[in-house]
């Protein structure tokens, strides 16, 4: 995965992602029937278990901007 917005956990391996995807995972995607390109930003589930395993492409942001500020009602890290 490219570098990620914001990312939660929502169980013990899963994790809720904001952010881009790589060409590896968009290809993936579209093999699962996702209208996906790869290029933008995407609201994901990912396996933090099974980093290898294939992304849930849950939807697409219009812009950066709208990825960013999505990502601002995630709870922080810090």
């Amino acid at each position: 995965m490219y570098e990620k917005f914001a990312t939660i956990p929502v169980s013990n391996s899963r994790l809720l992602c904001i952010g881009g995807v790589t060409r590896a995972e968009a290809k993936e995607a579209r093999a699962a029937g996702v209208d996906i390109d790869g290029s933008g930003f995407y609201l994901f589930l990912a396996s933090e278990s099974e980093p290898q395993a294939p992304i849930e492409v849950l939807a697409s942001f219009f812009s950066a901007e709208h990825a960013e500020r999505t990502a601002d009602i995630f709870p922080s890290a810090d």
